[in-house]
């Protein structure tokens, strides 16, 4: 047992399932196969997510708003209390912070600290501590599978990240384009390493999904980040061409209402992220926008489609592409619309080969920036 702590700081708040679950992965990984004393997830909260902060941008635009704002706010708790009980039962969690100037004194006691993965470096959150900028000078800081979420960076934006770069000892991405993107900007080696949710074997997540009560069979399972009318048709046609009954999770819970009106099927709204790897695994198919359902269709070997998605002039593909390049299956990437060609729910049996290649290079990453031999 080495005697060394470890805190990883990543995007583990509020309820998004794939950012649970990557923490998740990344602080047993560590855990289990390193042998550290003690490995926490840095429970920092930025406080845009604190209740109050929450109340506030409900208020000032009328009572008909504030009261719908409620409503939301309501569910919100509802899941995220589920949600927050499920990141304490699987991970060490440490006490909530919501300033990094308290984290500079509070958490300067790991001899190694890590950013990663998820969005750690997107430009809206716009947040300098996932670069690091803490800890004590002998602290080895280390970030492991960021992602910038966007395929480019303004010149600012450029200009702010060489600076913040000077913090980590050690630099890996999660994509191929922020791999070139952040290399231009720093003479640091920066490499290119799986997703931490693609750290485990099949396996391994297998016995997440054991822990959900829930029990749906023959159903397609949906689940956007980004929700348009286009991608509820398609995912309600393709589920009659199959027989099959549509299961959708919300991922804001202002869709609700949305989901109601044109989801012809279930909305399950009060998940954890147990039933959420359930779903995918029992699925006949999984139709989503999102990164980590793909990842978990691939683990879970289920067939499924991927729609794109773009922010304003932002592409917001360049993970799934990077993904899906891995196994082969860039065709799996299209638009809501193509959907209708497509063939009936059928067996998968997914290549992995490149994906193993892939994960002993993004442990033989971890192992040199840990120093073991």
């Amino acid at each position: 047992m080495r005697k060394e702590k470890v805190g990883i700081i990543s995007i583990h708040y509020g309820v998004n399932f794939g950012s649970a679950l990557q923490a998740i992965a990344l602080s047993q990984y560590l855990k289990q196969n390193f042998e550290f004393e003690c490995v926490d997830v840095i429970n920092y909260i930025p406080k845009r997510f604190k209740r109050i902060s929450r109340l506030k941008n409900i208020s000032g635009y009328g009572a008909k708003y504030f009261m719908h704002g409620l409503i939301r706010m309501s569910r919100f708790e509802k899941t995220n209390k589920k949600y927050i009980s499920y990141l304490k039962e699987n991970t060490s969690v440490s006490k909530p912070i919501y300033s990094m100037e308290k984290a500079k004194t509070e958490f300067g006691d790991y001899d190694y600290l890590i950013a990663g993965s998820d969005q750690i470096w997107n430009p809206d959150y716009n947040i300098p501590a996932f670069f690091l900028n803490f800890g004590r000078k002998d602290c080895r800081k280390i970030i492991y599978a960021a992602s910038i979420g966007k395929g480019q960076l303004s010149c600012l934006e450029k200009k702010t990240y060489s600076k913040l770069l000077e913090f980590p000892d050690y630099i890996s991405v999660r994509e191929d384009s922020a791999q070139k993107l952040i290399s231009s900007i720093t003479e640091k080696n920066v490499e290119l390493v799986l997703d931490p949710t693609l750290l485990h074997q099949q396996e391994y997540w297998m016995k997440k999904a054991d822990d959900s009560s829930l029990n749906h069979r023959n159903y397609i399972f949906c689940y956007f980040l980004n929700l348009t009318d286009e991608k509820v048709k398609s995912a309600n046609d393709f589920a009659k061409k199959n027989n099959c009954e549509v299961i959708a999770i919300p991922y804001l819970h202002n869709e609700v209402e949305k989901y109601t009106e044109k989801l012809e099927g279930k909305l399950l709204s009060e998940v954890n992220p147990a039933d959420f790897l359930n779903l995918i695994r029992n699925a006949e198919a999984v139709i989503t926008d999102s990164f980590h359902a793909t990842v978990f269709s691939i683990i879970f070997q289920k067939d499924f489609w991927c729609f794109g998605r773009n922010a304003g002039t932002y592409n917001m593909n360049t993970r799934l592409h990077t993904l899906l390049g891995y196994v082969e299956m860039q065709d799996r990437l299209i638009e809501p619309d193509d959907l209708k060609n497509k063939m009936h729910c059928t067996h998968v049996d997914i290549d992995l080969h490149n994906l193993k290649i892939e994960q002993k290079e993004s442990i033989a990453f971890l192992s040199n920036a840990l120093e073991i031999s």
